[in-house]
């Protein structure tokens, strides 16, 4: 599934799933009642009849996700299948693909959002201008790194006193290595400047991290 790839066009998502899978192999009746399942599975099932040029960029996206799930094939790729899908249709776009995989699919999937690798993958590899970084479990990427929570705050002066943290302009983000040293942070900092989030750290920060390390490694 190419990123800026859609199934049909004047098809309703009914025909393009049922006559995909046809063109597959699948006898009429098999392709006609796999196709109903998985758009049910990602909640089109009541756009069924409706032309693909009708529905928005996101339900024909939606369609073609499940056109290529709906296949059952052995081994599948997806590039950046929930790009542009609001969160509610993201959840179920990612339920369809964990169902698929526990079926015994192996899906290779790229995506620029740490968030979705971190909570669908297996094992995820992290890549820089082509170059793979790290590769792991994400559990495991983010375990190794040195801190455990971020704050993400309004800029202050004095804020060059904190290594570990990222500029994001008008704000910043630090790291804090445990909770106690994280609840001593928040209270101090609270005194100087605005605190908009404290959370737990991810998959994005590991790759921020490693990112990090392999340009200071070139550049030595």
């Amino acid at each position: 599934m190419p990123q800026d790839f859609t199934v049909g066009w004047d098809h309703t998502p009914s025909e393009a799933l049922t006559w995909n899978l046809v063109a597959r192999g699948w006898p009429i009746s098999d392709a006609k009642a796999q196709a109903r399942r998985w758009l049910e599975l990602v909640g089109l099932w009541e756009y069924r009849d409706r032309p693909l040029r009708t529905l928005s960029e996101e339900q024909r996206r939606r369609a073609t996700v499940a056109a290529v799930l709906a296949t059952e094939a052995d081994a599948m790729f997806l590039d950046e299948p929930t790009v542009e899908l609001d969160v509610k249709v993201r959840h179920n776009v990612w339920r369809a693909i964990r169902e698929t995989v526990t079926d015994g699919a192996s899906i290779l999937l790229t995506t620029h959002d740490m968030r979705e690798a971190e909570i669908i993958g297996d094992r995820v590899v992290l890549i820089d201008s082509g170059i793979t970084v790290a590769e792991g479990r994400p559990y495991e990427l983010v375990r190794a790194l040195p801190y455990e929570y971020r704050i993400v705050l309004e800029k202050f002066e004095g804020l060059e006193e904190f290594t570990s943290s990222i500029d994001l302009g008008d704000r910043a983000v630090v790291y804090a290595r445990s909770y106690g040293e994280m609840v001593r942070l928040v209270e101090e900092l609270g005194r100087v400047t605005t605190i908009h989030l404290v959370d737990k750290v991810g998959l994005e920060d590991a790759y921020l991290r490693l990112v990090s390390d392999s340009e200071s490694r070139e550049a030595a």
